[in-house]
């Protein structure tokens, strides 16, 4: 028998690595640490291009192929490396500001986690290169590093085809910068208002001569204040990956992260007085830091490791196969204000005249281990006149997590005059932890059919299967189909209306209090747009009217504290509109988004009014982005955003508009890039959020950060 060639070795590897990854869906959940290290990881690619200026033509992220945007018939936005590195955004929140139907201050400057709601639904569905993001818990996050991405976009609507379980509203699928065959150095330094003090390079290139090896290595150090004292921010990130690419059809790549932060808690769950309303003693300031300093933490490390393979069967089948490990380890160690409260005096006893409030001290101990994979089967075939770009594929997820928790009341505080080190660190009480297993598998099949340069069809089906234990609790067993379908069509090349329908689930985990167990979370969504991208113009533009519907919302039971009943349906409706172009020596963007969010079913036990918006959701934001080249190296511009006025869901509590300024400024001579970005030029001071439940969530402040990179 003759010996197997290296690319029959890799695709053998390849299927039996899915396999095992598939069929262990059935094994015991935190293995050994010796067994945990042979489980294997995915990625998938979502840039089929790297762009240096504002726009992007091509994607993977909505149909997992390379496909053009203008053919994608759903609606998309692609943040890009010359966007990111120009707005220096610090967190992913802030990469999304200038997006359309995002939401990205749910909590306002909250850091436990980049809280993202689109298109009104309650939160984003996270990918990285096409695979699900893990959580630890509810607070064990380590957030993700804008540096570490090529590029970052936002797929909005029902999505489950692409993503498995997935929110309604959409997902945002993060690109990992990966190896290059054209060598490219970066090392640069940030320094900034908060004592922000940065340090970050990126270096990629070929390894020997015929460049059939390639690496990459991005680093990243900072230790930084924020707006609220005594919440400092420290982060450690380490990102090597290596690629072989045999000939000029396949290639297989590597990776390695390594991320460690530490900082400490910026929320502090104040009331309604002192915030958006007034209080005897006048407002509470933004800076206030609830905690106490000597204890207080947040954050943790993150590993993760796994691989790319892309692999050309014949002229017509590639397969590819994606695997990614992830382990987080996150500890919540704070404070939280006992809003519904109100002031109290020194002793913690009610007071409407008071200055103090009253507080409880909360630990999260959060580890979770996901290990992601899939197997995918893409060809490119005619039957007569129509061109099929068919996919067949299978994905999974096992996920391990634990939870270690406590709570209970602390001393109160004076939040005008704040004194500290009055409570001494607080213990884990001695106890078993939670402990939860996921394990989902799901099958796909998409074709997309071209008829003709003008006319183009999508057509998707899966079906998922997934397993949710709570450790001492009865499994709980979901299944759903999910069904895409939408059309383009090119009535004059570059004008493309289309229509589409998409549905998502999400299974929810836990019982009500009869011990009936969840039904899942489903989406549903009807959406007609048009793409503009004429030939004699560098512009994209699109505008997009959908009509979504969640069902089986949970919300508090009202008859049994601490359970949550599911009897919930919000019906969003909305109007997005976005302009992208890099006309000569500007660069300009803008959109408009309209949101009609309603729901029949409250959060928190609010008394929800079905003909309120729902909470945090404003009606309307828009946002423009200008930036001009002056030559000789020179470039400025800045931007507006505007945040529409949002409610609490009840009709008694409206938080109002604001409208907010940034700038930047740049200068590069040679190899050097010197950067200025202000963002909140005015420094304003504003109210983010209020939620039913009867807390308010502080904006950014002004940030100011000076950049200087030196690349070859």
């Amino acid at each position: 028998m003759p010996k197997p060639t290296i690319r029959q070795q890799v695709l053998v590897r390849a299927v039996h690595s899915a396999v095992l990854l598939m069929t262990s869906l059935s094994l015991p959940a935190f293995a050994a640490e010796d067994d945990a290290k042979t489980l294997p990881v995915v990625t998938v690619t979502g840039a089929a291009e790297d762009s240096a200026g504002y726009q992007a033509k091509r994607s993977a992220t909505a149909t997992k192929t390379d496909t053009a945007l203008i053919d994608t018939p759903q609606s998309i936005s692609v943040i890009t490396s010359g966007q990111i590195r120009d707005q220096a955004s610090p967190n992913l929140q802030e990469a999304l500001r200038y997006a359309p139907g995002v939401r990205n201050e749910l909590y306002g400057i909250d850091n436990r986690a980049d809280w993202i709601a689109l298109r009104g639904s309650t939160e984003a569905t996270m990918l990285l290169d096409g695979l699900r993001l893990p959580l630890a818990g509810w607070y064990g996050v380590v957030r993700n590093e804008p540096y570490a991405f090529e590029r970052i976009e936002v797929l909005r609507g029902p999505s489950s085809i692409i993503a498995g379980e997935n929110d309604p509203g959409g997902v945002v699928n993060l690109v990992s910068k990966r190896p290059r065959a054209q060598a490219a150095h970066e090392i640069g330094v940030r320094i900034g208002n908060d004592e922000l003090t940065e340090v970050h390079a990126d270096f990629t290139g070929p390894l020997n001569d015929d460049k059939s090896l390639l690496y990459r290595m991005v680093m990243l150090g900072k230790d930084s204040g924020t707006q609220v004292r005594h919440a400092d921010d420290k982060r450690l990130l380490l990102a090597p990956s290596l690629t072989w690419r045999p000939n000029a059809s396949d290639l297989v790549t590597v990776y390695a992260e390594y991320q460690y932060d530490r900082s400490k808690n910026t929320n502090a769950f104040l009331g309604l007085a002192g915030t958006l309303k007034p209080a005897p003693h006048g407002p509470i300031a933004s800076e206030l830091f609830i905690g106490e300093p000597g204890w207080d933490r947040y954050g943790g490390p993150r590993k993760r490791f796994g691989y790319e393979v892309d692999l050309s069967l014949n002229d017509a089948w590639r397969l590819r196969h994606n695997l990614r490990h992830d382990r987080v380890k996150g500890l919540m160690k704070s404070m939280y204000a006992a809003w519904w409260e109100g002031f109290v005096d020194a002793d913690g006893k009610p007071d409407a005249n008071g200055k103090y409030m009253n507080r409880l001290w909360y630990v999260y101990d959060d580890e979770a281990r996901l290990t992601s994979s899939d197997l995918l089967l893409q060809g490119e075939l005619r039957t007569g006149s129509v061109q099929h770009t068919l996919l067949l594929g299978m994905d999974g997820t096992l996920q391990n997590s634990r939870q270690w928790t406590g709570e209970t009341a602390a001393t109160p505080i004076n939040v005008y005059q704040p004194v500290y080190g009055v409570f001494p660190e607080p213990h884990l009480p001695a106890g078993t932890p939670s402990e939860n297993r996921v394990r989902r598998l799901g099958f796909l099949a998409q074709d997309q059919m071209k008829f003709s340069e003008q006319l183009s069809v999508r057509a998707g089906v899966r079906h998922d299967k997934v397993r949710n234990t709570a450790v001492g609790s009865p499994t709980i067993k979901d299944s759903a189909t999910s069904f895409n379908l939408g059309t383009v069509y090119q009535f004059v090349p570059g004008l493309a209306p289309y229509a589409s329908y998409s549905e998502s689930f999400t299974p929810v985990a836990g019982t009500d209090a009869a011990g009936k167990t969840f039904k899942p979370k489903r989406g549903e969504q009807f959406e007609l747009g048009v793409k503009w991208e004429p030939a004699s113009l560098p512009l994209q533009a699109s505008a997009a009217v959908y009509s979504l519907k969640e069902k089986n919302r949970l919300a508090d039971d009202p008859n049994h504290v601490g359970k949550r009943i599911q009897l919930g349906m919000a019906k969003i409706r909305g109007l997005e509109a976005e302009l992208k172009a890099d006309l000569g020596a500007w660069n300009v963007m803008g959109n408009y988004t309209y949101t009609r969010a309603r729901a029949t079913a409250g959060s928190f036990g609010g008394n929800l009014d079905a003909n309120e918006q729902i909470e945090g959701v404003p009606e309307h934001t828009a946002s423009v982005w200008v930036v001009h080249n002056f030559g000789k190296g020179f470039k400025a511009g800045g931007g507006a955003r505007y945040v529409g006025s949002s409610g609490d869901g009840t009709g008694k509590v409206s938080v109002s508009s604001v409208s907010l300024l940034d700038a930047m400024a740049s200068y590069e001579t040679g190899a050097w890039r010197f950067a200025l970005n202000l963002n909140n030029l005015a420094d304003k001071d504003y109210i983010a959020t209020c939620l039913s439940r009867g807390d308010c969530w502080f904006g950014q402040r002004r940030r100011v950060v000076l950049t200087a990179d030196y690349r070859w």
